[in-house]
């Protein structure tokens, strides 16, 4: 793999390890190319400008090259070995908040390894009460793309896709699934009061859209992320719309 090699070459013994997740490397991932996502531990932080100007353009490279959408992490393995939401090992603004979600999919195998050390070597396991909070930030984040009016077909399918993820997550406390298998898993445990925005964000997700499915999933990105928030813990459902199929519930 070519970002391996010219890490490897950039930075010798500091190149801890580098995963690949997200639906890129999801088995049951969308039919279409998806964005990769790539999480690189490293020895120490990065505070030399030319190499992290190097690193910037290997990523540009690969990237334009292969024409895909790209979001990779580094961290530091002192970092990554914490429970706490890490920081970017040269982008100090930037702080990973979704870190207990990663750890969980890593962990149960949702991820391909590039080089090093597997993700159990380094990371901890997260606690239930590190994923709640991770899941309620997703649903924030979701919410101010409702707020701010971002209702494209990418974000309204994401919301959906997401959002189904993290009902299943609170239902059984297992974040290890993708966003399509999560629409799946929705379509059987809600009412069809939502089936049919479900299915159009998977045929979304799958790229085989049609304009009434980029309408649908626009029109019922709203009220889907609103009953999400209902879900959380602390509110009551309504059982009119909320059917689990589960025994023991």
């Amino acid at each position: 793999m070519r970002l391996r090699d010219e890490l490897i070459a950039l930075l010798g013994d500091d190149l801890v390890a580098i995963w690949g997740h997200g639906g890129t490397v999801a088995m049951e991932g969308p039919r279409t190319s998806a964005d990769l996502d790539t999480y690189v531990i490293v020895r120490r932080s990065i505070d030399d400008a030319a190499t992290r100007q190097a690193i910037e353009g290997i990523h540009d490279a690969i990237a334009g090259q292969s024409g895909i959408e790209w979001d990779a992490w580094y961290v530091t393995e002192d970092d990554a070995r914490r429970p706490e939401a890490p920081p970017h090992a040269f982008r100090t603004d930037r702080r990973d908040t979704s870190w207990a979600i990663h750890r969980a999919h890593w962990l149960a195998g949702r991820y391909a390894q590039v080089h090093g050390r597997e993700p159990a070597e380094v990371v901890p396991a997260p606690s239930w009460s590190e994923l709640e909070t991770d899941l309620d930030r997703e649903l924030e984040h979701l919410e101010r793309h409702v707020l701010n009016g971002d209702v494209d077909s990418y974000e309204a399918t994401y919301a959906i896709l997401n959002g189904s993820r993290i009902l299943r997550t609170l239902m059984t406390r297992d974040a290890g699934i993708s966003k399509r298998s999560a629409g799946e898993w929705a379509l059987e445990h809600l009412t069809a009061r939502w089936h049919a925005a479900i299915r159009a964000a998977v045929r979304t997700y799958d790229g085989e859209a049609s304009s009434e499915d980029t309408y649908l999933i626009a029109s019922e990105m709203a009220p889907f992320v609103a009953m999400v928030r209902e879900r959380l813990p602390g509110r009551t459902p309504r059982t009119a719309d909320w059917q689990p199929r589960w025994s023991g519930y």
